[in-house]
Protein backbone atom coordinates (compact mmCIF):
# COMPACT_ATOMS: atom_id res chain seq x y z
CA UNK A 1 0.00 0.00 0.00
CA UNK A 2 2.87 2.33 0.78
CA UNK A 3 4.30 2.10 -2.74
CA UNK A 4 0.95 3.11 -4.28
CA UNK A 5 0.82 6.16 -2.05
CA UNK A 6 4.36 7.10 -3.10
CA UNK A 7 3.52 6.72 -6.79
CA UNK A 8 0.30 8.74 -6.39
CA UNK A 9 2.09 11.55 -4.56
CA UNK A 10 4.87 11.55 -7.16
CA UNK A 11 2.32 11.89 -9.97
CA UNK A 12 0.56 14.76 -8.19
CA UNK A 13 3.92 16.42 -7.49
CA UNK A 14 5.05 16.10 -11.12
CA UNK A 15 1.75 17.46 -12.48
CA UNK A 16 2.03 20.44 -10.16
CA UNK A 17 5.64 20.94 -11.20
CA UNK A 18 4.61 20.81 -14.87
CA UNK A 19 2.02 23.56 -14.49
CA UNK A 20 4.32 25.68 -12.32
CA UNK A 21 7.12 25.45 -14.87
CA UNK A 22 4.71 26.18 -17.73
CA UNK A 23 3.37 29.22 -15.89
CA UNK A 24 6.85 30.59 -15.17
CA UNK A 25 8.02 30.02 -18.74
CA UNK A 26 4.84 31.61 -20.06
CA UNK A 27 5.66 34.74 -18.04
CA UNK A 28 9.19 34.69 -19.49
CA UNK A 29 7.72 34.13 -23.00
CA UNK A 30 9.82 31.11 -23.91
CA UNK A 31 8.90 29.30 -27.14
CA UNK A 32 9.54 25.68 -26.08
CA UNK A 33 7.65 25.92 -22.81
CA UNK A 34 5.79 22.59 -23.19
CA UNK A 35 9.04 20.68 -23.84
CA UNK A 36 10.84 22.24 -20.89
CA UNK A 37 7.81 21.80 -18.62
CA UNK A 38 7.53 18.13 -19.54
CA UNK A 39 11.26 17.59 -19.07
CA UNK A 40 11.25 19.26 -15.64
CA UNK A 41 8.17 17.31 -14.51
CA UNK A 42 9.64 13.95 -15.60
CA UNK A 43 12.92 14.70 -13.83
CA UNK A 44 10.98 15.85 -10.74
CA UNK A 45 8.90 12.65 -10.84
CA UNK A 46 12.02 10.46 -10.94
CA UNK A 47 13.71 12.36 -8.11
CA UNK A 48 10.56 12.27 -5.96
CA UNK A 49 10.13 8.51 -6.49
CA UNK A 50 13.78 7.84 -5.72
CA UNK A 51 13.88 9.83 -2.49
CA UNK A 52 10.46 8.64 -1.31
CA UNK A 53 11.32 4.96 -1.78
CA UNK A 54 14.73 5.42 -0.16
CA UNK A 55 13.26 7.32 2.79
CA UNK A 56 10.37 4.95 3.45
CA UNK A 57 12.15 1.66 2.81
CA UNK A 58 15.19 2.24 5.05
CA UNK A 59 13.41 0.87 8.13
CA UNK A 60 11.99 -2.24 6.50
CA UNK A 61 13.36 -5.56 7.65
CA UNK A 62 15.37 -8.12 5.71
CA UNK A 63 13.04 -10.42 3.74
CA UNK A 64 15.27 -13.35 4.65
CA UNK A 65 14.02 -13.27 8.24
CA UNK A 66 11.11 -15.46 9.32
CA UNK A 67 8.67 -14.40 12.01
CA UNK A 68 7.67 -16.71 14.84
CA UNK A 69 4.47 -15.41 16.42
CA UNK A 70 3.91 -15.44 20.19
CA UNK A 71 2.89 -18.84 21.52
CA UNK A 72 1.33 -20.23 24.66
CA UNK A 73 3.56 -22.79 26.45
CA UNK A 74 2.56 -24.21 29.85
CA UNK A 75 0.14 -21.37 30.44
CA UNK A 76 2.75 -18.68 29.77
CA UNK A 77 3.10 -16.51 26.69
CA UNK A 78 6.41 -16.87 24.87
CA UNK A 79 7.34 -13.73 22.93
CA UNK A 80 7.45 -13.79 19.16
CA UNK A 81 10.66 -12.94 17.32
CA UNK A 82 12.39 -12.69 13.99
CA UNK A 83 15.03 -15.26 13.11
CA UNK A 84 17.13 -16.04 10.11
Amino acid sequence: MRRYLIIFLAVVFSIGLFFLTKYILNKLTKNDQIFFSTLVSVIGFCIFILFAFLYLEIDSYDPGYSYQPPSLIDGKVKDGNFSK
